[in-house]
């Protein structure tokens, strides 16, 4: 699994693995690359949105493969049906068919560009508002960089307060999307292709931290 970590200035450098001592960038708005790349999935992600209402769609069944590997270093790997429904909150959900080991684990929340990660970011793409790389919540300040891959993809790594008042980072979440510039036939557009993430484990654990991916088979 390949996480990106982010240096002062907006530059970002690509290291193997989550780093569990990656520093916090110093905030600033995204670059114009940055800002293309954020477009583009948000106007899929609003694509997919119309089309996931759809009849086409709606209720219909979607195979994720999932790979997960525990703070005991214990890794469990298999393949999960889901259905494509609305959830409670009368938003888009994939519902997994039976509940298994990773079920805590799965991203069933679909990503649009009104309900989802991207939400308050792809209204600002869409008023052409500046938008920064970082998201203050409380205790937790979460910051975000797009970066063109095999696909274009999001990075978002949560930096948790410490007591001596630094930040530390504590988990990352990385979703791979299906854009105009790699859409072909019987291909579904805004589709998360990929979605990774990594958590902290505590220093009484086999291994660092835990890693979670689901990956997009067919539908």
């Amino acid at each position: 699994m390949i996480i990106l970590t982010s240096c002062g200035g907006g530059n970002s450098k690509v290291i193997n693995s989550f780093n569990t001592n990656a520093i916090l960038d110093q905030e600033h708005p995204l670059t114009s690359e940055e800002r293309n790349i954020a477009t583009r999935i948000c106007y899929a992600y609003q694509s997919k949105s119309k089309n996931f209402r759809g009849s086409d769609f709606l209720n219909s069944r979607f195979i994720f493969s999932t790979k997960k590997t525990d703070c005991q270093n214990s890794t469990t790997q298999g393949q999960v049906l889901m259905t494509l429904k609305y959830d409670l909150n009368n938003e888009l959900s994939y519902i997994p068919q039976s509940i298994f080991e990773s079920d805590a684990e799965l991203m069933k929340k679909v990503q649009t560009d009104s309900s989802g990660y991207l939400s308050q970011l792809c209204t600002k793409i869409k008023n052409n508002e500046v938008i920064s790389n970082t998201i203050d919540q409380g205790g937790v300040k979460i910051q975000i960089n797009f970066l063109r891959e095999n696909f274009d993809s999001y990075l978002l790594q949560y930096f948790s307060l410490q007591p001596n008042n630094s930040y530390k980072l504590t988990s990352a979440e990385k979703f791979k999307v299906r854009t105009l510039i790699d859409y072909t036939n019987g291909q579904v557009l805004g589709m998360d292709e990929s979605y990774m993430s990594n958590k902290l484990c505590n220093q009484y654990d086999k291994i660092p931290f835990s890693t979670f991916e689901q990956n997009f088979i067919s539908r």
